[in-house]
């Protein structure tokens, strides 16, 4: 599993839709606590880590799945409906809190499951990559058989790949077949 380099919370709704990856054997990357705690570890979110438990997984499976559905939706309408519909059961209602010696946004009052606080960082997060720039910044990745998804962050809006490695298979895929095209 390759984790974004950004460490916000849209880079966070890509990695955890990315915890399905069918190039992997297995293809399920959310299989224990310890690598949710390590995607969550790796975008700051320690006390999310330290609350991690087994009874987290499959709920935050369902929840993946979700956000998966809105890059893979018909069109922009049906991925904000999905979107919203997560954000609202999620009970996501962004407060700022005290973290780390500065301020952090928690999604819920009080303790909330940490499913609900993740899916509630996540679909906000991509709602917000909607409104400001389209529902034509999510992809798929371009790279078969790679399902992953991506938010497309470049200003000319050309990413095609989830991360650099499926971008190098396909050039290379792309030189070999090249190479074995008759002359004429």
């Amino acid at each position: 599993m390759v984790l974004p380099h950004e460490r916000d919370s849209i880079a966070l709704a890509v990695a955890l839709a990315n915890t399905w990856d069918v190039l992997n054997d297995p293809p399920e990357h959310l299989d224990d606590v310890e690598m949710l705690r390590l995607i969550l570890r790796a975008f700051g979110l320690d006390d999310e880590a330290e609350q991690a438990r087994d009874g987290d997984l499959a709920p935050l499976r369902a929840m993946r799945d979700r956000l998966r559905t809105a890059f893979a939706a018909a069109d922009e309408a049906a991925a904000v409906e999905e979107l919203n519909a997560l954000a609202r059961e999620a009970g996501a209602i962004p407060q700022l809190a005290p973290k780390n010696g500065g301020w952090s946004f928690r999604y819920g009052v009080g303790r909330r499951p940490l499913v609900d606080e993740l899916a509630g960082r996540a679909s906000i997060a991509l709602l917000g990559v909607i409104e400001e720039g389209g529902w034509s910044r999510f992809g798929l990745c371009a790279a078969s058989p790679c399902c992953c998804v991506f938010v497309d962050r470049s200003r000319n809006r050309s990413r095609r790949y989830c991360c650099h490695y499926c971008a190098d298979r396909a050039t290379q895929a792309a030189a070999r077949r090249r190479r074995r095209a008759p002359t004429t």
